[in-house]
């Protein structure tokens, strides 16, 4: 069987729902589909590993069209020529170029395709230009959602949100998957990240990681280490990921204005071993979002052992509470700032967590489990 994914972008920096498409085609690749990624950016070609072929195609900016829907006439060429090749098409994302363009060209000649609207499809990501998102579903994203021949949702939560929308297709549930085998030898990297910051010494580490975002709740977890400072000091605040610089000033200004400043390490974006370094030195993960629909920063801290406070609009909240591998909080800055206190007193309470959060992960989003289940929708959609 032949796969073509369909992606955006392919960069680090854009965050989970790149990782998740690249560590799924890998898994698939291993068990024997011919996959190949199509996406834009800079470069016109690069692999992202020896076993799937990536190819990368200019985008054509413009100054009336936001970056995510730019024009790639090359895009538009390769997929007019070559989507004839494949069995089926899986498409990642909603409201971009590629997605459409993606979805056209596979009714045009008839290749059956699922779309996984990572999220897209929630009443807040629906609000945000939702004058220019009602227009775009007016004239494409409405024909491509009910010729799909189905809809990919990663958690019980999105695809009952998304439910209300009263699509008529195949609503298929499979959860992103997670690369196990690079958290397998964590404590050989324990030290290394305390070790590049003396400041740590002797302190516990409250870690963010993710994009610097207003959806990520950074004015909500803010104050609330504010709280959690007035009360202890036996804690950094550890800030990782990257954003529009803009915003970025906006929290430096609001750490200094809560007098976090000195508590606050902000690294810009990690990848690679110095995050899994942090990963295995770190303490407690916090991520306050206003909307996630899987959370993949989440996961990842649960397979590093971590306990995790979320919010309960961090679409698998549920899963962390039947496991009983973090906290679940409102979105209330009172509410993080308990969680956070609670956490950091109870060295037995992290560990029995961060123990479970990691067999939360083994059990549901090991991604050889998780490329299973999508290689059987794949064959129930071609076969």
């Amino acid at each position: 069987m032949r796969v073509l994914h369909i992606v955006p972008s392919l960069t680090s920096s854009s965050g989970g729902p790149a990782q998740v498409v690249t560590q799924l085609c890998q898994e698939l690749k291993k068990q024997g589909i011919e996959v190949t990624i199509a996406t834009t950016k800079v470069e016109k070609m690069q692999v992202i590993s020896s076993l799937v072929p990536a190819y990368y195609f200019q985008r054509q900016f413009s100054l009336l069209l936001p970056l995510q829907f730019a024009f790639s006439m090359g895009l538009k060429k390769w997929l007019h020529r070559h989507i004839r090749k494949f069995d089926l098409v899986h498409i990642h994302y909603l409201f971009t170029y590629p997605s459409t363009i993606a979805a056209h060209y596979a009714n045009k000649y008839k290749i059956p395709y699922i779309v996984r609207p990572v999220g897209m499809l929630s009443p807040l990501c629906l609000k945000k230009s939702a004058f220019k998102k009602k227009l775009y579903t007016l004239f494409f994203e409405k024909r491509n959602l009910k010729n799909a021949a189905a809809i990919h949702f990663t958690s019980e939560e999105e695809m009952n949100v998304a439910r209300n929308l009263k699509l008529n297709n195949q609503c298929v549930l499979v959860p992103n998957g997670l690369n196990l085998e690079k958290f397998k030898n964590l404590e050989f990297l324990k030290g290394i990240f305390r070790k590049q910051y003396p400041q740590i010494n002797g302190k516990k580490i409250i870690l963010f990681l993710s994009r610097i975002h207003p959806i990520k709740g950074l004015d909500l977890l803010i104050p609330a280490l504010k709280i959690l400072s007035q009360k202890r000091s036996d804690f950094v605040f550890v800030l990782v990921g990257s954003g529009p610089k803009n915003y970025e000033r906006r929290v430096k200004r609001a750490l200094a204005s809560a007098s976090l400043t000195e508590l606050t390490i902000f690294t810009g974006f990690l990848e690679d071993e110095m995050k899994f370094a942090l990963l295995a030195d770190a303490d407690v993960f916090v991520l306050p979002s206003y909307h996630e629909s899987f959370g993949m920063a989440v996961a990842e801290a649960m397979a590093a052992g971590l306990p995790v406070i979320i919010s309960n609009k961090v679409n698998i909240y549920k899963l962390i509470e039947d496991y009983q591998a973090g906290i679940v909080t409102e979105l209330d800055v009172l509410d993080i700032a308990l969680a956070l206190e609670r956490l950091l007193e109870d060295e037995h309470l992290r560990l029995r967590m961060g123990a479970n959060g990691r067999r939360l992960v083994e059990d549901n989003f090991d991604v050889k489990k998780t490329a299973k289940q999508m290689l059987k929708i794949y064959n129930q959609i071609v076969l």
